[in-house]
């Protein structure tokens, strides 16, 4: 035998030998971490709601195809710059549903309408935030002389409060124009947006300023109230 013939013998007898722990290190950290797995975009850390997300905030990660939520969000670039509709835990997965995208911006045939304050009858409420949905409630102040009303009743009711809502005989089509209008903007009275965490109990401030994305007929129901004396109560689920 010669010895050619005897080292690629054994050259063969060992790389036979090694290639059972090579196989199974290449299975471990080559095939088995991408078989069956995606990539999906995470949180890298707890962010509020009302963040545009930054690439600080995002980590791409692989993860099972069984372990996919519904809607998950798989590249980076749709999401950073995003605002986030609530908050958002880390290493939680990022769907469209945590994100305000396209209905924050006026779309063709709409307009970014601000609700002057003394068409607002009260105030807005206190836990409203950008991207909530709110309906407008044409009312009249109620000053306390109705017909055949005595001076003292009038009197003892201005003290327990100072203006009361009184519902308008409005069109049934024309109330419904005025539902699940888009907040904007909700700002406080330093002209700052108002944010807060996800169950609302602690805003940054009180809202004192609101802005909302209406179309044309939205915006002259708006503008026909609010020209005629007439206020608006601010609502939302």
């Amino acid at each position: 035998m010669s010895f050619w013939y005897r080292f690629f013998y054994y050259l063969f007898i060992v790389g036979l030998c090694l290639s059972g722990p090579a196989l199974l290190v290449a299975w471990k950290w080559g095939v088995e971490p991408n078989w069956g797995t995606v990539d999906v975009v995470k949180a890298a850390r707890p962010v509020e709601r009302g963040i545009r997300l930054s690439e600080a905030d995002l980590k791409l990660d692989k993860i099972r195809k069984d372990q996919l939520v519904d809607g998950a969000l798989v590249k980076l670039p749709a999401v950073v710059n995003q605002e986030t509709a609530r908050a958002i835990r880390s290493n939680e997965q990022l769907t469209d549903a945590m994100l305000n995208t396209g209905h924050l911006l006026p779309a063709p045939g709409e307009w970014n309408m601000p609700l002057p304050a003394e068409w607002v009858f009260g105030k807005p409420p206190g836990s409203l935030l950008r991207g909530d949905r709110v309906s407008l409630l044409p009312v009249q102040k109620d000053d306390g002389k109705r017909t055949g009303e005595t001076a003292a009743t009038a009197a003892n009711e201005q003290g327990s409060s100072k203006e009361k809502p009184v519902p308008l005989e409005i069109p049934s089509d024309e109330e419904k124009k005025l539902q699940e209008i888009v907040v904007s903007y909700a700002k406080g009275t330093n002209n700052q947006e108002i944010a807060s965490s996800d169950d609302r109990k602690k805003p940054s401030g009180a809202v004192n300023t609101i802005e909302l994305i209406v179309n044309d007929e939205q915006k002259e129901l708006i503008r026909k109230y609010g020209t005629k004396g007439y206020r608006f109560l601010v609502v939302y689920r």
